[in-house]
């Protein structure tokens, strides 16, 4: 059986971009690292379309499908992404969390291009997506839904809670771009990564005699 909290093999460099713990205690003042200066970005907007275009790119537009094809939760890849702009100095720790829903519903959307059914949390009752019926379920093309982002008391960001998402939350013009979004390449480059799988798996059943 797999362990939930196993991390996915492609997402293992990201985990080594974060600072050691106290690492800014022994930092001089004079040469701060990149979160401790002022954020270059102020506007969610703005910040979305950052996070929006470097998704484009072929090399993480694979990278995160792949995850999601692996099971990864979506909430574990936009808390990988948002901490790794933060580091950078990219925004603010209240940034992150604005940015949370728009990234999620990016990712999502990716996976369905992608033929891919996501999990979205670590518990998937923590998320819903409403249709016009009021049925909850993981479609992209709603509307009138309300997010609400909480950390929990005592936690930290990769706690948050999100409970339902707004598909307007990235805006008209990159949500139609998700509508229209190719994505053959990535699609052959997960059927690619399955077949090994799956030739060892028939390679296992003709050991055993199944």
């Amino acid at each position: 059986m797999k362990n939930p909290n196993a991390i996915a093999k492609e997402a293992e460099p990201f985990l080594f971009e974060g600072p050691t713990p106290g690492q800014s205690l022994t930092n001089s003042p004079d040469n701060p690292y990149p979160w401790e200066k002022a954020p270059e970005i102020t506007s969610v907007k703005v910040a979305t379309e950052k996070i929006f275009f470097d998704l484009l790119k072929e090399d993480n537009l694979t990278t995160v499908a792949t995850l999601m094809s692996q099971r990864t939760p979506v909430a574990d890849i936009a808390n990988l992404l948002l901490t790794a702009g933060f580091q950078k100095g990219k925004w603010n720790p209240d940034m992150m969390l604005n940015l949370l829903e728009p990234t999620m519903y990016m990712l999502m959307a990716i996976a369905e291009k992608a033929g891919i059914d996501p999990v979205l949390t670590r518990d998937e009752a923590d998320v819903i997506i409403e249709d016009d019926e009021n049925n909850p379920r993981q479609d992209l093309n709603v509307s009138q839904n309300k997010v609400k982002n909480v950390i929990p008391e005592g936690k930290g960001f990769k706690d948050a809670v999100i409970n339902k998402i707004n598909p307007a939350s990235v805006g008209r013009d990159i949500k139609q771009r998700l509508e229209t979004l190719d994505t053959e390449k990535v699609r052959e480059s997960i059927l690619q990564k399955q077949k090994p799988a799956l030739q060892n798996q028939e390679s296992l059943l003709g050991k055993t005699g199944v």
